[in-house]
């Protein structure tokens, strides 16, 4: 599955999905795309799923005419050893599969 991190989650995460293509909007240098912009840039190059911390994304866009899923994670601290706690249940999340247009929140009660 083809994953693009935001440019709010820490490049390094991809470490914890290798069963996966991960790559980050640095890779592509869409850091400064606003949030319509970016989803629509990650969705024109074929990406499954968007990644993010931003906790507002998925009220500010309309996710359901998208062809990819948005998975927030939603820790206490945004720094990589705490979301990467969150690594196991996204993992889990795509195993289990995703539904394009979609958002989902991992939490650490999930």
């Amino acid at each position: 599955m083809r994953i693009l991190l935001d440019h709010c989650v820490d490049y390094r995460f991809k470490k914890f999905l290798p069963d996966h293509e991960v790559q980050s909007t640095k890779d592509f240098g869409w850091e400064t795309l606003s949030n319509g912009k970016l989803l629509a840039a990650a969705e024109e190059a074929g990406f499954d799923v968007f990644l993010t911390i931003d906790k507002n994304l998925r009220h500010q866009q309309n996710l359901g005419k998208l062809n990819l899923a948005v998975i927030t994670l939603s820790s206490r601290f945004t720094a990589l050893e705490d979301i990467g706690q969150l690594a196991p249940m996204v993992s889990s999340l795509l195993d289990s599969g995703i539904t394009p247009g979609t958002g989902y929140v991992i939490t650490e009660d999930s």
